[in-house]
């Protein structure tokens, strides 16, 4: 089935077309003949905004959805994946184990996008959305434009537990609105806040479908924070099909800084998690990545974060 997903124009209205959703007690529910599972949810908030949840379901037909934003457009998506807590990926023999938040990212779709996503039949999925106009940034962040660069028309950033912890809140407030928009608005501020230390660039690649899946390709050797060692910088290239050039340039563009710095951010964000549930200590955890001493390990996640491991633990 060929989906073509304009994101200009209300996400509802064209997934009610494509899918022939029927309304039961405010849920919509796939067509038998489509798919089955559990129903999506969604809310309207002021200011242009939708929020989604397409709870656990499945499609019984392959799905080609093409997603298009014309470049004049005024309007952004987040897609956040919420399929598995904890998911093992092969990629050329080897199983890479990602930790609990790294599979679960989020894609913020800018203006001037066309992106292809095949959803296979019969694989159960899990998904949320925000949909949103430019005015909601010209509502809520003053002087935007200087920190958050959203004329990339692809960002991707990690689920991390504060960003994770603010939209369970808000997907299990859906059916109250006025707590849900309070958790959507929460979680927003930290995306943007998280999205606007990302480094600008000057030149962009135009980047297709199939470049976008080769720079995930290559991300997931980076994304296991306990691994000792990771492809070099033409390995990663070469994996990813590109020159390295136009891999390092596109890696900046939609993950917001270069490999080493990604890989970097990765395994501090992983320690900050285990050290703040308390599943492992400031020292336990420089061991497990590989720090020589404690002492070098506080020294990194200081520089990182600004403040010591102890003050989490």
């Amino acid at each position: 089935m060929d989906v073509h997903l304009d994101i200009t124009k209300n996400l509802k209205d064209q997934f009610e077309h494509f899918f022939k959703l029927r309304e039961v007690n405010s849920e919509f529910f796939l067509d038998s003949a489509v798919g089955g599972g559990q129903g999506m949810e969604f809310l309207e908030f002021p200011g242009q905004m939708e929020f989604y949840h397409f709870k656990r379901s499945y499609f019984k037909v392959p799905i080609q959805m093409k997603s298009i934003n014309p470049i004049d457009s005024n309007w952004f998506l987040i897609h956040i994946n919420l399929s598995k807590i904890k998911q093992h990926k092969k990629v050329e023999n080897e199983v890479i184990d990602f930790q609990k938040h790294l599979p679960m990212g989020l894609l913020l779709y800018g203006a001037g996008l066309e992106i292809d996503t095949l959803l296979p039949p019969n694989i159960e999925m899990e998904l949320a959305s925000v949909h949103f106009h430019r005015s909601f940034l010209d509502t809520y962040f003053e002087n935007w434009e200087i920190s958050i660069d959203t004329t990339k028309n692809l960002v991707y950033e990690d689920l991390d537990y504060k960003l994770e912890n603010a939209l369970y809140k808000a997907l299990s407030a859906i059916r109250n609105k006025i707590q849900c928009h309070a958790h959507v608005l929460q979680f927003m501020g930290l995306f943007f806040e998280k999205i606007s230390i990302h480094s600008r660039t000057v030149y962009r690649e135009n980047l297709h479908s199939e470049d976008v899946k080769s720079l995930f390709m290559a991300s997931t050797y980076l994304r296991n924070p306990l691994t000792q060692t990771i492809p070099t910088l033409e390995e990663l290239a070469a994996i990813a099909n590109m020159g390295v050039t136009k891999f390092k340039t596109s890696f900046k563009q939609i993950f917001g800084s270069a490999p080493i710095q990604y890989r970097n951010k990765i395994r501090m964000e992983f320690a900050r998690e285990e050290i703040v549930a308390k599943r492992k200590t400031p020292t336990e955890m420089s061991f497990d990545l590989g720090y020589s001493h404690p002492s070098n390990f506080t020294a990194a996640y200081k520089k990182y974060f600004g403040e010591l491991p102890s003050s989490q633990a």
